[in-house]
């Protein structure tokens, strides 16, 4: 997504290689400055590229940031690359510009690393606060969009930023990028899943909902937008796995906001989020750290989180205070029915509980957030 700090992990690369190959030709091209405009088609770019390097020892870097905003940029990018001499590094807010446009002209040969805004410890890291009540909660209030340590520690001031992230996201990377011809509709829909984020979302009930509100629209169009919003990296999807048939549901998936700060900001912060706000968290966590995120479906029972990375797979369900024995029995209830041997875990913002229910382990939200496998 924008503002996650690309660019910046792109200009301290580019001078680390600098201090380490002190010859390198590196070439630096930032689409958000209008230094660059000039270089608008994939042609330009590999002209450019081709007459920076011309004549000079080497070794070549090329660094692209924002590679979209450049038509047909892949051509370029695969040209420079099948010279064999230039290592190249790009970046993108979208999604589909490197699942398909750019896996189809590489074939394999190229690889990615996702950039996700700051989970809690790297959040302590840039806000030099110590772990604790003060820095969680505005950790919890403002999310993790590293721009933010740059600017106040008021949340009007901060949410008035992040206000103006998600317009510059919804526009550029949304609206611009697709030509949407109604912009109204767009903004309502995401307000919508931001709104029931964690809970089953289908077209249909999206459908209906508009409809309530006067607002008639497709299906197939409703489909289309919330594939946008995934692409530019707003909304993160959650699929439904049937851990007894070991099958993915393409039904109800769940929708994510991919920064519970940017939630914050759209919808406003307010209390009774809290549950909805912490399985946020707990699911960009897990994503940053490289995991796999599917609901899990057991017969009748669904659990918040399956979390699956180098071939083993954590079971986890998300609480916000478990007050009374009638209510852990509810959230313990689909963790006991899983008949596998998996570890399954309840987390919740309790600070005195049993560590241990027969194999489920009960942790602390913040306890589970520092300790797990970054």
């Amino acid at each position: 997504m924008r503002r996650v700090g690309k660019s910046t992990l792109l200009k301290s690369h580019a001078e680390a290689l600098s201090k380490k190959f002190p010859s390198a030709e590196i070439l630096v091209i930032d689409k958000e400055s209008l230094d660059w405009d000039h270089i608008r088609t994939g042609k330009e770019l590999h002209e450019f590229a081709m007459g920076f390097f011309q004549g000079k020892p080497g070794p070549y870097v090329l660094m692209v940031d924002e590679v979209q905003d450049i038509e047909d940029w892949e051509r370029g990018v695969a040209s420079l690359f099948n010279r064999g001499d230039v290592d190249i590094y790009i970046t993108g807010s979208n999604a589909r510009v490197f699942s398909t446009e750019l896996s189809t002209r590489l074939s394999g040969r190229h690889m990615e690393i996702p950039v996700h805004p700051l989970v809690y410890p790297e959040f302590l890291e840039f806000s030099g606060l110590p772990d604790g009540d003060v820095a969680w909660g505005r950790f919890f209030r403002q999310g993790g969009m590293p721009g933010i340590h740059a600017i106040s520690l008021d949340d009007k001031v901060v949410f008035e930023y992040l206000g103006s992230v998600a317009d510059t996201v919804v526009l550029k990377d949304v609206i611009q990028r697709h030509a949407i011809r109604n912009p109204r509709l767009l903004q309502r829909l995401l307000h919508f899943a931001l709104d029931t984020s964690g809970s089953p979302l289908s077209a249909k009930r999206i459908a209906d909902y508009l409809k309530s509100q006067n607002i008639r629209c497709s299906v197939d169009t409703i489909l289309e937008y919330l594939e946008f919003f995934v692409d530019a990296r707003v909304l993160g999807r959650v699929s439904r796995h049937d851990l007894r048939g070991k099958r993915v549901l393409e039904v109800h998936e769940k929708y994510y906001a991919a920064d519970h700060g940017l939630r914050n900001a759209i919808l406003g912060h307010r209390a009774q989020d809290i549950g909805i706000q912490l399985e946020t968290i707990i699911c960009n966590h897990l994503l940053a750290t490289g995991h796999k995120v599917e609901v899990g479906r057991w017969d009748a029972y669904e659990v918040d989180f399956v979390a699956s990375k180098d071939g083993m797979r954590t079971d986890i369900q998300v609480a916000y205070l478990l007050s009374d024995e009638k209510t852990l029995e509810r959230e313990l209830r689909p963790l006991r029915a899983i008949g596998d041997n998996y570890p399954r875990m309840l987390l919740s913002m309790d600070s005195h509980f049993r560590e241990d229910h027969e194999g489920i382990r009960w942790m602390n939200v913040r306890e589970f957030i520092r300790s797990f496998a970054i």
